[in-house]
């Protein structure tokens, strides 16, 4: 479901196969989502976390709930580098597996990768594990797909991280082409696509490969002037911005109160979806989510 302005609302949240976040928890956790009118579940991936990082991770700030157009700072810095958001003994369960689990649970909700690395994988793999999702989950998984800002990270995958963005593209590419050869008998279509990040080359993949572009933590001023480069290159690939999907991913710190008024700046800005990361509790999620439900007139 929407909110009244037609933009799709999405979580955005983590399942660490953790005692407390067990099958049992997400299960609930979905159903409670899609009885309150949620678009989707968003869940992120990192296939490991490191003790230290030379790499600095690029989001750490994020638009000011009182006025998005301004950033404030959430994330930890060593020396000047900024860490990423994640606890000490942080682990994340499989974006795809975890996917197919919150979709056996409910029936209309999108469950989506926030965002998968896509260099580091196989791609013969991926495409029998996509399209086995898309049977398991009756089409309802998005793939949202990043270059990976860790070169810890893709260098622990046996990846080379300089080429890593030519190799994203090129995998966009060998996905769309080879979209229905890897499992015989099924005849789902090929998942929404969405690429990650406002660089030029994002960009460019996205308006070339895409099938959306999800952008995350950007100010209004930003969404408004990367939407619009983004727009000028699908016209020159040939492509309709109709027919893709944008989505604005912010992590939200402010008053519950004020997030209509910032939802519907990004819907103004061009905005298809609006990804919201809340970090919500174990105990209070359904209370919290009842109330964003609420503010933005999502259960109807």
């Amino acid at each position: 479901m929407t909110n009244g302005d037609g933009v799709e609302i999405g979580l955005v949240d983590l399942f660490d196969g953790g005692v407390r976040r067990d099958p049992a928890f997400m299960a609930t956790f979905a159903r409670t989502a899609e009885q309150l009118g949620f678009s989707g579940i968003w869940v992120p991936e990192h296939l490991m976390f490191f003790d230290h990082y030379e790499s600095a991770y690029p989001y750490p700030n994020h638009p000011s709930a009182d006025d998005p157009d301004k950033l404030e700072s959430h994330n930890k810095t060593v020396g000047d580098k900024a860490q990423v958001e994640a606890a000490e003994d942080q682990g994340l369960l499989d974006v795809q597996q975890t996917a197919a689990e919150l979709c056996a649970a409910t029936t209309r909700l999108r469950v989506g990768a926030s965002v998968m690395i896509l260099p580091v994988r196989n791609m013969r793999t991926l495409h029998r594990e996509l399209q086995s999702l898309a049977e398991l989950t009756g089409g309802r998984f998005d793939l949202g797909v990043g270059v990976g800002w860790s070169s810890e990270e893709v260098t622990a995958c046996e990846s080379d991280f300089r080429t890593r963005g030519r190799r994203c593209t090129d995998y966009l590419a060998d996905l769309a082409g080879g979209w229905g050869s890897a499992v015989s008998g099924v005849d789902r279509p090929a998942p929404r696509t969405l690429i990650a990040g406002h660089s030029p080359a994002a960009l460019k993949r996205a308006a070339s490969v895409g099938t959306g572009w999800y952008p995350y933590n950007l100010t209004i001023s930003e969404f408004t002037e990367h939407h619009a480069t983004y727009t000028r290159l699908l016209e020159d690939n040939g492509r309709d911005r109709a027919d893709q999907h944008a989505v604005a991913g912010v992590r939200y710190t402010g008053d519950l109160a004020g997030l209509r008024q910032f939802v519907d700046r990004y819907a103004e800005a061009g905005a298809d979806g609006v990804n919201i990361s809340l970090r919500l509790g174990d105990d209070d999620y359904a209370e919290t989510m009842a109330e964003v439900s609420d503010i933005l007139g999502l259960a109807r």
